[in-house]
């Protein structure tokens, strides 16, 4: 067993605290719970676990022989340029010449650096970069022990088991293999500094000794790839910004054409042929206050709901309601002004129909929600789309009793049956997501999907904007759709997008 003096045990304190104080507030960073969930431009990510092993040698006053070493690491980017990373090595280095004569080193040491991402400061729109080039600097403390086994001048001895600081520093390159693995080769410098920090080979001539390494790394990404991207050093730091700049240029312009001039415009309205002076409502409809299906400026009684008691008066009188019927109507009246105008499948105001259908509250049914995108021929989400998933999750916990349609769609680049099944897993692959991220049960998730049909943009190629999955309130008339007929490679050779 090793043992430390007190000199050693304060070194290695030292650089225990020294990690600690620099890695620990990184972690801190927490959210008031019950708070919305803030639109995050900067993903949550994953951490970076790897091994590595390759050649070690010295230099300093005796001929190096390579040999080898390895270890491991733990990295976490900062942001998409810097990321932190500490890291153990172990290296036998070898020493040999006709001088001084034959040594051999054992090396421990721990250390903490700082990563600086050279080529995610270029911008372009690549979402993923293929090849992380980068170059660190840091520093920690070394441990060897030298074993001089053969001594042909005075000044080679042996050392016994000493702490000394270091500063490093190194270059590397890395190749994105997937979005767990990647392959990289570095080379790195220790500079050793101490009163033994020219002993690593045995002898003691020069003003400092150092360590020579480079590595082959496999590296593997950890955390639960559905709820955080790659490690932000893989990911275009331009690529949200330009998805959302894309989406701005192809919404269509705001039209505020109003054709039949009934005050509510032509984007908004469900009849444009709104005769003039009849009165409607916030979607451009005839107003129907008794909710008979007939118009108030065609129904002779537009307060009277159809199918009521009518109790005439006088010959040549106008017919009234029983006092039954109006009690009722101002009840019902009542229920449709708080529910938002939602019906049940007996054509009464509620929440619930009487088959037990999903029905929107709070007059929310044409509540804007957010649009998910796609990439070409992917129901994989994009990470730009974490932000809005989260929104269209926090309306929900926020509203308890509401369900949700969610619509999957395509552009028209492929066959009308790979693009039903391509729609039907885009949406699939947001319910996960809200289901297993965010907690929203299942139950209150209704699936559609409509593969090209419905295109936002007129356009017969690919186009981002149609690429999408839609959320709507659902009401009592909404339905799962089943699966459909999965697509066959043996039925066409075409793409789908």
């Amino acid at each position: 067993m090793t043992h430390f003096n007190s000199s050693e045990k304060r070194k290695i304190g030292s650089a225990v605290c020294l990690f600690l104080t620099i890695l620990l507030p990184s972690l801190s960073k927490s959210q008031d719970a019950g708070s919305p969930p803030p639109y995050r431009p900067t993903p949550a990510h994953m951490w970076e676990f790897g091994l590595h092993s390759g050649t070690a040698m010295s230099f300093g006053d005796v001929e190096f022989v390579p040999n080898w070493g390895a270890g491991f690491h733990l990295r976490k980017a900062i942001d998409y340029v810097f990321s932190i990373r500490g890291e153990g090595f172990y290296a036998k280095l070898k020493q040999k010449d006709n001088v001084n004569g034959t040594s051999e080193s054992t090396v421990q040491s721990g250390s903490l650096q700082m990563l600086v991402s050279i080529n995610n400061l270029v911008w372009n729109n690549v979402s993923h970069r293929k090849t992380n080039v980068y170059t660190f600097f840091g520093g920690g403390v070394t441990r060897f022990e030298v074993d001089a086994s053969k001594i042909i001048s005075n000044d080679l001895h042996d050392v016994s088991p000493t702490v000394q600081t270091h500063l490093e520093g190194g270059i590397g390159l890395a190749f994105r293999l997937s979005d767990r693995f990647n392959l990289g080769f570095e080379g790195k410098a220790l500079a050793l500094f101490g009163k033994d920090a020219d002993r690593i080979d045995g002898v003691a001539r020069k003003n400092k000794d150092a360590i020579g390494y480079g590595s082959v790394r496999l590296n593997f990404n950890i955390g639960n790839k559905n709820t955080k991207s790659e490690p932000l050093y893989w990911v275009n730091p331009m690529d949200i910004i330009m998805q959302d700049i894309t989406e701005l240029k192809n919404r269509p312009a705001f039209d505020q054409t109003d054709s039949d001039s009934d005050g509510v415009i032509d984007l908004l309205d469900q009849d444009n042929t709104t005769p003039q002076g009849v009165v409607v409502d916030t979607r451009g409809l005839p107003l129907d206050s008794d909710g008979d299906g007939i118009p108030n400026y065609q129904d002779d009684e537009p307060y009277l709901p159809k199918g009521s008691k009518v109790v005439t008066r006088r010959e040549g009188e106008t017919p009234i309601g029983s006092e039954e019927d109006v009690r009722k109507l101002v009840q019902d009246e009542l229920e449709y002004i708080i529910t938002g105008g939602a019906k049940t499948t007996d054509g009464k105001a509620g929440n619930t129909g009487s088959a037990g259908k999903r029905l929107p509250i709070g007059g929310i049914t044409d509540w804007f929600l957010p649009i998910v995108h796609f990439n070409i021929d992917s129901h994989k989400i994009r990470y730009a789309e974490y932000g809005s998933l989260a929104s269209v999750a926090h309306v929900m916990k926020s509203n308890r009793d509401l369900h949700i349609v969610v619509t999957g769609f395509t552009d028209k680049t492929a066959s009308d049956q790979y693009n039903l099944d391509l729609s039907f897993h885009r949406a699939k692959a947001v319910i996960e997501h809200l289901v297993n991220v965010h907690g929203i049960p299942r139950s209150r998730l209704l699936l559609n999907y409509n593969g090209e049909d419905l295109p936002l943009v007129p356009s017969t190629g690919s186009t981002l904007m149609n690429r999408r999955v839609e959320f709507r309130a659902a009401t009592y008339e909404d339905v799962e759709m089943e699966n459909p007929v999965p697509y066959s490679k043996k039925n066409s050779n075409k793409s789908g997008f």
